[in-house]
């Protein structure tokens, strides 16, 4: 039997399940992190609890101690420490074999956390050491580790901006300010400073004038002084809009933000961020 050409594709997947997919992925991703900055605070914690015997004000000498990676890429104790003079010392010297084997044994439920998954987390904060038994070996700076805080200090806060290049044609780009997570399909909503605001309105006026304003939306400003301060109107046109049942909304006026930027286009216009080679992200995710 001949094979007949399927009259329309299988099955479809709505574009946004691509954002949200990403989405999902940063969400683990950040989970992850927050997770190995929580388990090498806990593993100082019991570095001191060991050598104190659980009296944090007591003194202690510990300011680095070994790990090696087990099966799977897991980290795990030696029972090995460095003093911060350098001296090499181990729990059993220190506290006798019971209360070293028991600690050590403690803290392995913690370290164990630490692995390939999370390496971009304590990587930084460990000094590589010679093979343990064909295994990689690290120093952890406990000092570093115990001073981490939950959260990503580097981590954007909901609602900041970033600033970012955006294109919507593949041809003319522009500097603006987004926020990450005001997205929809992958695009972004880009906010404009004045100067930009007058560069799109210049070229989509051009662009009305070559093709015909029915295939154009247009940006206009209008720019006056009030009681000595400077005022600007921006306007958006949809000239498809003006013979229909939507000539109500075929004029917009833009409000600007608390920062005077004013978001031309919206998520209409299908704005998309742009990487440092001037590729599309879409979605974007700085």
């Amino acid at each position: 039997m001949p094979n007949q050409t399927a009259s329309r594709p299988a099955y479809e997947i709505p574009a946004h399940f691509g954002a949200a997919a990403h989405a999902a992925l940063d969400a683990d991703r950040a989970a992850r992190d927050q997770l190995a900055r929580a388990m090498l605070v806990t593993t100082a914690a019991a570095v001191r609890d060991i050598l104190t015997g659980h009296e944090p004000d007591a003194p202690f000498d510990a300011s680095a101690v070994e790990l090696i990676e087990g099966e799977g890429s897991a980290l795990f104790p030696t029972g090995r420490y460095w003093t911060p003079a350098g001296v090499e010392r181990t729990f059993t010297d220190t506290v006798g074999l019971a209360e070293a084997g028991n600690g050590i044994h403690g803290m392995s439920e913690w370290t164990a956390y630490l692995d390939d998954s999370n390496r971009n987390v304590w990587g930084p904060l460990c000094a590589e050491l010679p093979n343990r038994d064909r295994r990689p070996a690290w120093a952890l700076d406990l000092l570093r580790a115990a001073a981490l805080k939950l959260d990503d200090p580097g981590a954007r806060k909901p609602g900041e901006m970033v600033e970012v290049m955006v294109c919507a044609n593949d041809r003319d780009r522009y500097p603006a300010v987004v926020d990450p997570d005001d997205q929809r399909d992958g695009h972004v909503r880009p906010w404009f400073d004045l100067d930009t605001v007058r560069e799109i309105a210049a070229t989509s006026q051009a662009e009305a004038t070559e093709y015909g304003h029915g295939s154009v939306d247009t940006v206009h400003m209008v720019e006056g002084t009030v009681d000595g301060t400077e005022h600007a109107v921006v306007m958006v046109v949809c000239w498809m809009n003006l013979g229909g049942e939507k000539r109500e909304r075929a004029v917009e006026i833009l409000q600007p933000n608390t920062d005077g930027r004013y978001a031309v286009g919206g998520h209409d216009w299908q704005w998309y961020a742009l990487d440092g080679q001037l590729n599309p992200q879409i979605p974007f995710r700085p």
